[in-house]
């Protein structure tokens, strides 16, 4: 073999090689730390952490909700959702946590991506007084690459509260006539299933909505009834009562 065609196979080699190592260093998973920081006064459920394609979840507002979100945020239950998300060629990566979080404690999960560029990660929980409420939280590509590069060392955000839209607001019957509310729930023996009690099915389809509080009304007949304390763990904000802190796990 003369020089010029082992020089020619030499520099091929070395080219395979390289574009061998770029795929490789193209496709390891990047392991995060996920911390998750219950600021309500109410348990939030075990919860289900994915990672998808682009930074749309599963579940976005104003679209129909699948039997498995709803499934979550009325129970609690995370298999369902897990198998759902399992199915979904958009979603690469699932995990969830084992155990609800009660009011101040943290969680944390690790978290792993192949492609920081293009993906994004997802938290649902269910709020657990609730009939029907997710705190969700979102971390887009832009958060995932910062933290890859050491632009910055971890990443807050705080959760929306979404309706799964299969019940209507929760209102007072028309034959309860405030401040007289004897009549109101009256097999219900506290605040929280009365809540539940008043929010109906709703008819026609579903649609994902943002959680904007209860009716005035609605809380006042409750305290009445059940008292200021026990309603006060009833109540949470439309965004910023969970806290998702991501990190770079070393």
């Amino acid at each position: 073999m003369n020089t010029r065609n082992r020089t020619s196979i030499l520099s091929l080699a070395a080219t395979c090689c390289l574009a061998i190592s770029v795929k490789a260093h193209a496709q390891a998973i990047v392991k995060y730390e996920l911390t998750i920081s219950n600021g309500s006064q109410m348990p939030i459920s075990p919860a289900v952490i994915y990672v998808k394609e682009s930074g749309e979840s599963a579940a976005p507002v104003g679209s129909v909700p699948s039997p498995s979100f709803v499934q979550l945020c009325q129970t609690g239950d995370t298999m369902q959702r897990l198998r759902q998300l399992n199915s979904d060629a958009s979603v690469k990566y699932v995990t969830a946590t084992t155990a609800p979080i009660l009011p101040g404690e943290s969680r944390s999960i690790e978290v792993q991506v192949k492609n920081p560029q293009q993906q994004s990660i997802h938290f649902e929980t269910m709020y657990g007084k609730t009939k029907d409420t997710c705190g969700v939280v979102s971390l887009n590509s832009h958060s995932l690459v910062a933290l890859k590069s050491h632009v910055t060392s971890e990443v807050i955000q705080k959760d929306n509260t979404l309706l799964t839209g299969a019940f209507l607001e929760p209102v007072l019957p028309e034959e309860v006539v405030y401040p007289e509310v004897d009549e109101l729930c009256e097999s219900a023996m506290n605040a929280v299933s009365c809540l539940r009690e008043l929010s109906l099915p709703k008819s026609g389809q579903a649609s994902i909505r943002f959680f904007s509080g209860y009716l005035p009304s609605v809380i006042s007949a409750l305290e009445m009834k059940y008292g200021a304390a026990d309603v006060q763990t009833l109540l949470f904000p439309a965004s910023g009562a969970i806290q998702a802190k991501l990190k770079l796990k070393h």
